[in-house]
């Protein structure tokens, strides 16, 4: 029997609504899709950028959620 191999970038049931660099930034944009209502968490993955490995940081929400976390981040983005 083969056991299934989760995959580093499966969050399950949630969807990445934004993608940072630094545990901060995540921490930020958590807090302010909480503050407006948003339920959200953070994930970390490794990813591959000019040849070196590093974290980044995927702030996840529940699916229908995705679209209030688009609408809140964009009027918070320049």
């Amino acid at each position: 029997m083969k056991l299934a191999t989760r995959h580093e970038d499966d969050f399950g049931l949630l969807v990445a609504a934004a993608t940072v660099y630094d545990a901060r930034s995540a921490r930020e944009v958590r807090n302010l899709l909480r503050t407006s209502g948003v339920r959200a968490t953070t994930g970390r993955v490794r990813i591959h950028r000019w040849r070196n490995l590093r974290d980044s940081f995927k702030i996840l929400v529940f699916p229908e959620d995705a679209v209030r976390a688009y609408d809140v981040l964009s009027r918070h983005t320049t």
